[in-house]
């Protein structure tokens, strides 16, 4: 045989070989710290094994901003987004798949003042809310256009302070009115017990529009994942699905792993925040209604937000 056929051979043989022993690639997932993966958070303890034998391995990201990117880069398989951020990249031409949302609406109106009974009350006052263009933000701006009364010229709404800083500031009277998600709202009514949701945001969404809640969190795959390996994401977002279900049974339990895994959260404030978060896994083709409901908010007082236009059927995922 001559030199060259050998080297052929050996070649073909090398690469019969790495082929036979080659294993699936891990499937990487980021989780946002703080309230949106706290729902994950069981996966942190015990990553599951996807149906072709790789490893979903779980990443705790400290911002949307960068889950974006590394979902952009290809450097995540599978991430949780803000609902309008997942929007966003669909129609940027970003090849992700809405698979579930996984968080329902867990915003509350926060106040002291019990003259406070309808939005109408909050005319001429100053309401602090935290996000500016985020879920809340829009949120209340939405509802209270459908109460009639303008954001720009009825009210004052203020942007100055973050999440955490809004809860204290509420705590100790230095605010007197405010729109926070959770765990936030559980922060500050755990400083001080004489805060209350004045107004329930939930009940009136759901009065103007029907819908029964609105969605603020997605879990998103890359298309490629998505087309490519089919089995491993559906066993991945059954062992989401069941992390969750575990979250919302066992607060105590769930609120020792955030605290355990840095996820952002101190044990006590997140084992008493879980019970009022509204974690949920509701498949992408069932939440199409509910999300299209939220991104209409944000494709009319905003657009850009969202990519300038509601997402397709492309956007939302089936795995059937």
């Amino acid at each position: 045989m001559s030199i060259v056929r050998k080297l052929a051979t050996a070649a073909i043989l090398s690469i019969c070989a790495l082929g036979l022993n080659a294993e699936p690639k891990s499937i990487v997932f980021g989780a946002l710290k703080g309230p949106s993966g706290i729902g994950m958070v069981r996966l942190f303890e015990a990553p599951p094994l996807s149906a072709d034998g790789s490893v979903v391995q779980i990443v705790a990201v400290p911002s949307a901003d960068l889950m974006t990117a590394k979902l952009i880069s290809g450097e995540y398989d599978a991430g949780v987004l803000p609902i309008n951020v997942a929007a966003k990249l669909y129609n940027s031409g970003i090849g992700i798949e809405l698979c579930a949302v996984i968080g329902d609406g867990m915003v509350s109106f926060l106040s002291a003042d019990d003259s406070v009974k309808t939005l109408a009350d909050l005319k001429g006052k100053s309401v602090n809310v935290a996000g500016q263009g985020a879920t809340p933000d829009y949120l209340l701006r939405s509802l209270l256009k459908g109460a009639g009364l303008d954001p720009a010229k009825d009210l004052k709404l203020e942007y100055e302070l973050t999440y955490p800083e809004t809860a204290v500031a509420l705590a100790s009277g230095t605010i007197v009115y405010a729109v926070l998600p959770e765990p936030f709202a559980t922060m500050a009514k755990m400083r001080n017990p004489k805060l209350k949701a004045v107004l329930d945001l939930g009940a009136l969404w759901t009065v103007q529009t029907g819908q029964k809640s609105y969605p603020m969190t997605a879990l998103v795959v890359s298309s490629q994942l998505a087309s490519e390996r089919r089995g491993a994401v559906s066993t991945m977002l059954d062992a989401c699905s069941a992390s969750i279900s575990w979250v919302v049974q066992n607060p105590v339990e769930a609120g020792a792993l955030v605290e355990k895994y840095d996820l952002g959260l101190k044990a006590p404030i997140a084992a008493k925040a879980i019970p009022f978060s509204a974690y949920v896994f509701t498949p992408a083709l069932a939440a199409r209604k509910s999300v299209e409901g939220l991104l209409s908010v944000f494709l009319d007082l905003a657009p850009a937000s969202i990519g300038a236009k509601l997402p397709d059927g492309g956007f939302y995922a089936s795995f059937d």
